[in-house]
């Protein structure tokens, strides 16, 4: 299994996860034009896209998922809620219809399934995805880490972890009062405290890999979110580049496709 993460933070999201000659999309909040030129810039072929499974209905995560599905004639994972409380400017029409949506569903040889985070929307859900040889997780809108969300990632090889702010930074920013009660709320986004904690428990428990995601551009940094995740571990005995391999997805930058290993 490889993952390219094309687009992470407020501004839009998209993660390719590709095994074998198939691939899916968890989210797509960019426009059509801008994700075929990030995926051509890092050698994607988009044509082998089977799915795009959506988190929840957030512009940031839906934005161009319907335009992609026009154009590549693909359709869309998502939970009924979502897609019923989607903005109408978003609405998405071509919607793989299933018996019970957190059941899951395949793709190719990869399984993927739903799993309930807490976020302030209708219904938001991480992703775990499996082909029979790798396993990953992706939870990047979520005020906190449930006791079963945290059992399912564990469980996992790579984990899409959010790291979304830095809590003194969200503190004395520009934000207003409301917003930043909202975003440090158990309906919000991880701190990158929040997600050191967390990181910290699943390399423990055996995840190799924690790619750190959706960073705020006005209330984190990469090197913020990174330092405080690694000086978490570093604390705990754990060593970077041995123990685990800790990564920073970008808001406008796409990463390169990479192997789960």
């Amino acid at each position: 299994m490889k993952i390219c993460t094309l687009s992470s933070g407020s501004k839009g999201n998209c993660t390719y996860v590709e095994s074998g000659d198939q691939a899916v999309l968890i989210d797509q909040g960019l426009s059509l034009r801008e994700l075929e030129k990030r995926a051509a810039g890092v050698g994607l072929d988009l044509g082998k896209v089977r799915l795009i499974a959506v988190t929840h209905e957030h512009t940031d995560h839906i934005k161009g998922v319907q335009a992609f599905c026009d154009k590549y004639g693909v359709k869309a994972f998502i939970s009924p809620i979502s897609c019923a409380a989607a903005y109408q400017k978003y609405a998405i029409t071509s919607v793989l219809e299933t018996s019970a949506f957190d059941l899951g569903t395949a793709v190719g040889d990869m399984y993927i399934t739903p799993f309930r985070v807490h976020h302030d929307a209708a219904y938001t859900v991480g992703f775990q995805i499996e082909d029979g040889k790798k396993t990953l997780c992706t939870a990047t809108d979520l005020g906190y880490v449930t006791a079963a969300a945290g059992k399912r990632m564990s469980r996992a090889d790579a984990v899409l972890l959010e790291s979304n702010h830095d809590k003194q930074m969200l503190q004395n920013g520009k934000y207003p009062y409301s917003l930043k009660v909202r975003i440090a709320g158990k309906e919000g986004h991880l701190s990158n405290d929040d997600a050191a904690d967390v990181g910290v428990k699943l390399v423990q428990a055996g995840v190799k890999r924690i790619i750190l995601a959706h960073l705020s551009q006005d209330n984190n940094t990469p090197a913020t979110a990174y330092n405080t995740v690694v000086s978490a571990m570093t604390a705990a005995h754990i060593t970077q580049g041995r123990d685990v391999k800790v990564d920073v997805a970008f808001q406008f930058e796409p990463s390169l496709l990479t192997e789960i290993v």
